[in-house]
């Protein structure tokens, strides 16, 4: 055999070698995506820290996931009742902290952990797609265990929880109103970027095959279901978008494309020196001002 063709033989064995690879790095990233075993995490906080009496409740969704979570009625009886959603790799507790101060402004919230985090059940965490599921749970609960708490029901969402508000909103008119805090603009974007800023895969030529993983392993196409196909359809009943000025992990500029899609009503705040789930930790006092002066003008 001679050099020439010697070295092609050679060359083909590296480039099978290296496709291989490829293959399985994708194949990888996408089951750490979908199947978040490490991100699920105990709970650290629960109301009563915050002085709130709350009920530990338990709900099944269409498809057989046991979820769990708290509801915390109003001081006085109220109608009116705020769902709040945490972000991916997060729990109820995370977002807990920064929100139980609803509760003094007489609304009941209900808390819950998405699938396959917090203290839920399943295995699977879509970004999306199937926590759709979860809070049309969530809301059937309510309306059938609690309809009195629930003539107008609004919703609040973080990073993920963000996403899974706006397309409630957009498909179930009884949302009376919607807070999305770090909202991404659309799946393939978020998925591209976290797999950039956390394991350094590039764009081209492997995001393609590890969305086509994705794809296939949900077996729908979670792209169609992205906020920016939804939020358009929330008008008239108004959507406000926070989202940090130097949010790593999801830019400034999606929240901006989101804000122009919406129809009015609509607001937006971009906190100053934010990163990605960081606006009420930097926002401080003016961030309860604003969800509270939000939730007390449209959640009437």
């Amino acid at each position: 055999m001679n050099s020439f063709l010697y070295g092609i033989l050679i060359a083909l064995a590296v480039l099978g070698l290296v496709s291989l690879i490829a293959v399985w790095l994708c194949r990888h990233t996408a089951r750490k995506v979908l199947h978040p075993i490490s991100k699920r995490k105990a709970l650290y906080a629960w109301p009563d820290q915050f002085g709130l009496p709350y009920e530990n409740v338990v709900f099944k969704t269409q498809d057989n996931v046991t979820l769990r979570g708290w509801f915390v009625g109003a001081a006085e009886e109220s109608d009116k009742t705020i769902i709040l959603m945490h972000g991916w790799g997060m729990n109820r507790s995370d977002i807990l902290k920064n929100t139980h101060f609803l509760h003094d402004l007489g609304f009941n919230l209900f808390y819950f952990d998405f699938r396959a985090l917090g203290e839920s059940g399943g295995k699977t965490s879509s970004i999306g797609y199937l926590e759709l599921k979860d809070v049309a749970a969530a809301i059937r609960f309510l309306k059938e265990t609690r309809p009195q708490f629930c003539a107008k029901i609004g919703l609040y969402g973080l990073s993920m929880g963000g996403m899974v508000a706006i397309c409630e909103a957009a498909h179930n008119p009884e949302i009376a109103c919607v807070v999305a805090e770090a909202s991404y603009y659309s799946f393939r974007r978020v998925v591209s970027r976290w797999a950039w800023v956390h394991r350094r895969v590039p764009y081209f030529p492997l995001m393609p095959i590890i969305l086509h993983y994705i794809r296939r392993q949900l077996g729908v196409n979670p792209e169609r279901y992205s906020p920016k196909y939804n939020i358009p359809k929330i008008a008239p009943r108004p959507v406000f978008l926070i989202h940090g000025r130097y949010d790593n992990l999801v830019p400034a500029a999606q929240a901006k494309l989101l804000y122009k899609c919406a129809g009015e009503p609509k607001e937006i705040w971009l906190v100053p020196g934010a990163k990605h789930n960081q606006c009420a930790e930097v926002g401080g006092f003016e961030y309860k001002q604003r969800l509270a002066d939000f939730y007390r003008k449209y959640l009437k």
